[in-house]
């Protein structure tokens, strides 16, 4: 079977998908400069299963006849078998992997390949390539993320009646629990861990068959590809679909906002492993040394994952600046989307199996955490609450509370420890068995309002995360691959008689017992 020669335009390298109008190669520095395959090669498995729904869907609809089908199907399939075996290899001179993969498979069916492009654009191509490998990065990310909150989920139930300090302006403000806090750590992952999965839907809109910009005129079926694909819904406007990255936009913020709270929590046990806290030790397994101080016990993991949240918030950064500009529909410098979102999700995802290992290796120290409740009259508040019950308005119960602070600071002691006639004589008010509600312990145990550090109600919260970590792992576990796939591995991708999308067992209700989305607040 004759091959096909390399278009004019083509340049040096492998053969491109264009230059018929073209008289003269591309300068080889531009070509250069050009060329996406470099990183877009990531991209091979996803755009082989597109091709492969594009391919059964033109064969089911008569675009391409029986041989040429059975041709192209059975090359593509090979293809894919040996991409994940590691037997074929993304590589070349190819412009983009795109042209790669008819490259390699014109050379294994011969021309038959070149009908694979009918009724599509290398602009919509790209666009369900990029999904597909969203969907997939997006369920990776989403099982790291329930990986770290369960973690934080067995601690918090080991630390209820843990008193520690609660902090506002780094200054310690009232008695909490440690399981207080790291649920609060663990609700900004859950909120992350939601936003994961809004993105996965987002994602699940098929841009296939809108073709450059405005469709085709072959009888092509678009519902029918995004069945096979495993998407929820087909594009409602073709330039709308080759234009849109807002997908790209919600999987780089969901990273970007879910590194910023990994951030924070990082910064938080970088403090508390310094000696002016001492509130934990780390293990060995996720510290570093220095090369000259040999005491020295640095949180460098924890201080890599703070600095690495800048990089993924400037990922987000660069696809917003990529996009203002741009008219619709297709432009190159969308191709500048890829390195900065591989670059967030491969970011994000390391850095939150890195913070489940360094989780775990975290050691507390209760009686240090106790101790630093001693010298900032946190239980001040409490005072303030106690003489309000006792009939004052609270901006005078403040001012009394404040002459407190005073005497016991005078008197070095708590406020607890005041004798009751001293701290009368600044709060008229109060009892004698008022005192005992200064304690932290007891103060603990009184702010049982909603959401608040009481045992009980920290019981209560804890209770609520384990459902809702437990909804999403339900709804990760349920997300089926694409029905195209089901057909190859069935052995049924030629059998027109046996639909793969009625075969498969994606129940697209599953995980519709989550809570409302709170993520969007």
């Amino acid at each position: 079977m004759s091959e096909p020669s390399a278009p004019r335009g083509s340049g040096a390298g492998a053969a491109k998908l264009w230059g018929g109008r073209f008289r003269s190669a591309v300068d080889p520095q531009v070509d250069r400069y050009t060329r996406s395959f470099p990183f877009d090669r990531r991209l091979a498995q996803d755009d082989l299963v597109g091709c492969l729904a594009h391919g059964r869907m033109l064969w089911e609809r008569g675009v391409l006849e029986d041989g040429a089908a059975r041709q192209i199907l059975t090359g593509l399939a090979q293809m894919l078998d040996e991409l994940h075996r590691d037997v074929l290899q993304p590589e070349g001179d190819d412009e983009d992997v795109h042209s790669w993969i008819e490259r390699v498979l014109t050379e294994r069916v011969g021309t038959a390949a070149r009908r694979l492009h009918t009724g599509r654009s290398r602009n919509d191509q790209t666009a369900v390539a990029l999904r597909l490998y969203l969907r997939r990065e997006q369920l990776r990310l989403l099982e790291r993320q329930l990986e770290l909150l369960l973690v934080w989920l067995g601690q918090a139930a080991e630390h209820r009646e843990s008193l520690l300090p609660g902090y506002t302006h780094l200054q310690r403000g009232q008695p909490t629990s440690l399981a207080h806090h790291l649920l609060a750590h663990a609700w900004l992952v859950e909120a992350d861990a939601r936003r994961t999965r809004r993105a996965h839907r987002v994602a699940g809109c098929s841009p296939l068959g809108a073709a450059a910009l405005a469709g085709t005129p072959h009888p092509i079926d678009p519902e029918r590809s995004a069945a096979l694909l495993g998407f929820e819904e087909v594009f409602p406007n073709s330039m709308y679909a080759v234009a849109d990255r807002d997908y790209v936009l919600e999987t780089s913020f969901a990273c970007a906002l879910a590194m910023v709270h990994l951030s924070r929590w990082a910064e938080e046990l970088i403090l508390w492993s310094s000696s002016e806290f001492g509130f934990v030790r780390l293990d060995d397994s996720i510290a570093k040394g220095s090369s000259i101080m040999p005491q020295k016990k640095n949180p460098e993991p924890l201080e890599i994952l703070r600095g690495r949240s800048g990089r993924v918030i400037g990922d987000l950064v660069a696809h917003l600046v990529q996009l203002k500009g741009l008219p619709l529909t297709y432009n190159s410098d969308l191709q500048e989307d890829k390195e900065a979102l591989f670059d967030a999700l491969d970011t994000t995802e390391a850095s939150f199996g890195v913070a489940a290992v360094a989780a775990r290796g975290v050691r507390f120290d209760l009686p240090r955490m106790a101790a630093a409740l001693h010298g900032g009259y946190v239980t001040a508040t409490d005072l303030a609450d106690v003489l309000v019950r006792r009939g004052l308005a609270f901006r005078d119960a403040h001012e009394q509370t404040g002459a407190a602070v005073r005497l016991a600071e005078d008197r070095g002691c708590e406020l607890w420890e005041l004798p009751f006639e001293a701290l009368h004589e600044v709060c008229p008010e109060l009892q004698p068995g008022d005192l005992e509600s200064l304690a932290p312990a007891a103060s603990l145990s009184a702010h049982a309002s909603a959401g608040g550090p009481a045992p009980e109600r920290v019981a209560q919260q804890q209770e609520r995360l384990v459902e809702r970590v437990g909804a999403l792992e339900r709804w990760r576990a349920a997300r089926a691959e694409p029905p195209i796939l089901l057909a190859l591995r069935a052995g049924r991708l030629l059998d027109l008689d046996w639909d793969p999308v009625q075969e498969s067992t994606q129940d697209s209700l599953a995980g519709s017992e989550t809570p409302p989305d709170r993520s969007q607040r």
